[in-house]
C-alpha cells in the first residue's frame, strides 16, 4: 500500500511539541471481527495516524508506542537518540489519542493491536523493533504474537494496565459520574494530579511536560478515548500468550512505580522464555521519561547485542 502522508497544513514538524501540526498523518484501514443478527461479520474502518519519522531510512526500524491517556510526546527525550544510534525511528499516536483519528471502537488491547499492523502496512514496514509504554506494551506483545515475523525484538516499559493503584481521577473513568465530570472539563491541574503519581522525581513534572500532556486532552474525542480504554481494558489474552512469544524483550520498570508493582511487572519479565529484566532505582512508571539516558543507554545495548547463541535466535 503506497503511504499518503504529509505534513500539516505544510508547516516544518516539531517531534516534541504536543501539537496538531507537528508530524505527519497516513491513512489506514483495518478489520475487526464483529457479530450482527445474521452472524458473524467484518467490520472495516478507516483512519488517519499522526506519527514522526526520522533518522536513517536504510537502517532497522524501531516503532516507538505509547500507553493510556499519551501522545507520541511521551517519546520526547529518546527519539533522537535512537536516530542517532542509526535507526529509522516511527513514533506513532494510536488511534484516538493524540492528533490520530478516532474510529468508532472499543480501544481495548487487541484492537490497538490492529492499529499497530495497519500502520505498518500503511508505512511499508516489513519488520521492525518495538518499544512500547505501559498498555502499549500490551498491544505490542498481541501484535508481537499474531506477527512473529514482522517484529524484531521487543522493549517493554513498565508493562501492564488500570488497576486498583491508579490514579482515582482515573479509576473513577469506569463510574458514570467520573465519565460524565471528566467528558465536561478536564483541567491542566487535574493532568498535574494524576502526573504527580507517575514520577518518583517530582521536579521532572515541569510546566512544560504538564502542558504536553494537557494540550491533546483538551480536545473531548480524546478524553473519551481514554475513557473507552480504562471501561474496556482486559489483559486476559496477553497474559495466556506470555508464554508462547518468542520474541527477544526487554522489560524496564522503576523500583517506585506506583501504578504497576513489581509483582504486577514479575509476569512480562519472567514468563516469556527470552525476556530480560532491567530495574531502575528512584524511578517511577515513566522510566523512559524520568530516567532518559538510563534508558536509551540500556535499550540501544540490548538491540544491538549479539548473543552466544545467536544461531538460536528466537525470531
Amino acid at each position: 500500500m503506497a503511504v499518503k502522508s504529509y505534513n500539516y497544513k505544510g508547516r516544518p514538524r516539531h517531534a516534541y511539541k504536543s501539537d496538531r501540526f507537528a508530524g505527519d498523518i497516513v491513512n489506514i484501514t483495518f478489520n475487526i471481527e464483529g457479530e450482527s443478527e445474521k452472524g458473524p461479520e467484518i467490520l472495516r474502518f478507516d483512519t488517519t495516524i499522526r506519527y514522526f519519522d526520522t533518522g536513517d531510512t536504510g537502517g532497522e526500524t524501531l516503532l516507538l508506542v505509547h500507553g493510556i491517556g499519551q501522545s507520541l510526546f511521551t517519546w520526547r527525550q529518546n527519539i533522537d537518540f535512537f536516530a542517532d544510534s542509526g535507526y529509522r525511528v516511527i513514533a506513532m499516536d494510536l488511534a484516538g489519542c493524540g492528533f490520530s483519528g478516532h474510529p468508532n471502537i472499543y480501544y481495548t488491547v487487541e484492537e490497538n493491536a490492529l492499529v499497530i499492523g495497519a500502520f505498518l502496512d500503511a508505512m511499508g514496514i516489513e519488520k521492525t523493533h518495538i518499544a512500547a509504554f505501559s498498555t502499549g506494551a500490551l498491544s505490542a506483545l498481541v501484535y508481537a504474537h499474531t506477527n512473529p515475523e514482522r517484529v524484531d525484538r521487543l522493549v517493554l516499559v513498565s508493562p501492564g494496565g488500570p488497576n486498583e493503584n491508579y490514579p482515582f481521577a482515573l479509576r473513577a473513568l469506569t463510574t458514570w459520574l467520573g465519565r460524565t465530570l471528566f467528558l465536561m472539563h478536564l483541567s491542566e491541574t487535574a493532568v498535574r494530579n494524576i502526573l504527580s503519581d507517575l514520577f518518583f522525581d517530582a521536579t521532572q513534572l515541569g510546566p512544560q511536560v504538564v502542558a504536553g500532556y494537557y494540550k491533546p486532552l483538551r480536545y473531548r474525542d480524546v478524553r473519551e478515548t481514554l475513557v473507552m480504554m480504562m471501561m474496556h481494558f482486559d489483559d486476559t489474552y496477553v497474559r495466556s500468550i506470555l508464554k508462547s512469544i518468542r520474541h527477544r524483550i526487554l522489560v524496564f520498570s522503576g523500583t517506585e512505580d506506583r501504578l504497576h508493582t513489581e509483582d504486577m511487572i514479575r509476569d512480562y519479565a519472567l514468563i516469556p522464555p527470552h525476556a530480560e529484566h532491567i530495574r531502575v532505582r528512584n524511578c517511577g512508571h515513566l522510566v523512559h521519561e524520568e530516567k532518559a539516558d538510563r534508558f536509551n543507554e540500556a535499550a540501544l545495548s540490548f538491540l544491538t547485542k549479539k548473543y552466544a547463541w545467536e544461531e538460536e535466535e528466537p525470531i
